[in-house]
């Protein structure tokens, strides 16, 4: 497995599960709050958090996969080499510009990874609490989905293991 495919395994298995067990426990408090009578109340919640700023193999391999690959497929690269190499005969330039691209892709993708964290957040949130008005609003309802909804998905993974 390359670099850069590792890097995005092993933080998408982090990511999904700390999402997964934000909702279960969301749920679950979401349930116990019902239990105990209270009313309903319009809630935000942030079950899925960005790796951390500094966490460069992350942010690298993004880049690396999408807009590396796009500069790398119109062949950029190859014109930033003929213009500082060949025409001006500075290699350091060269090293110096491609780095300080790289820092931007880097950059860039930091800002727009936490957009999409943020907006993947505001969905589950949005889901949540309308998941917690049904609730509040008809209970029988909403219990019966809560059970409903892991037996649906735990049937349909059997069949197709089947």
């Amino acid at each position: 497995m390359t670099w850069y495919k590792k890097a995005l395994v092993e933080h998408k298995k982090e990511i999904v599960n700390s999402a997964i067990f934000a909702l279960i426990f969301a749920l679950s408090l979401l349930l116990w709050n019902l239990g105990l009578g209270k009313s309903f109340v319009w809630r935000k919640i942030e079950p899925i958090s960005a790796p951390n700023f500094f966490d460069r193999a992350f942010y690298s391999a993004l880049v690396y996969v999408t807009v590396g690959a796009l500069l790398y497929a119109v062949k950029f690269y190859k014109l930033l080499h003929y213009l500082i190499v060949r025409k001006m005969r500075d290699w350091k330039l060269y090293k110096q510009t491609k780095s300080l691209i790289w820092l931007v892709l880097i950059l860039g993708m930091y800002g727009i990874f936490t957009k999409i964290v943020d907006l993947l957040n505001s969905i589950i949130s949005f889901g949540y609490n309308v998941f917690g008005l049904l609730l509040y609003i008809a209970p029988p309802l909403g219990i019966s989905l809560v059970v409903f909804i892991p037996i649906f998905v735990f049937t349909k993974n059997a069949k197709l293991k089947m």
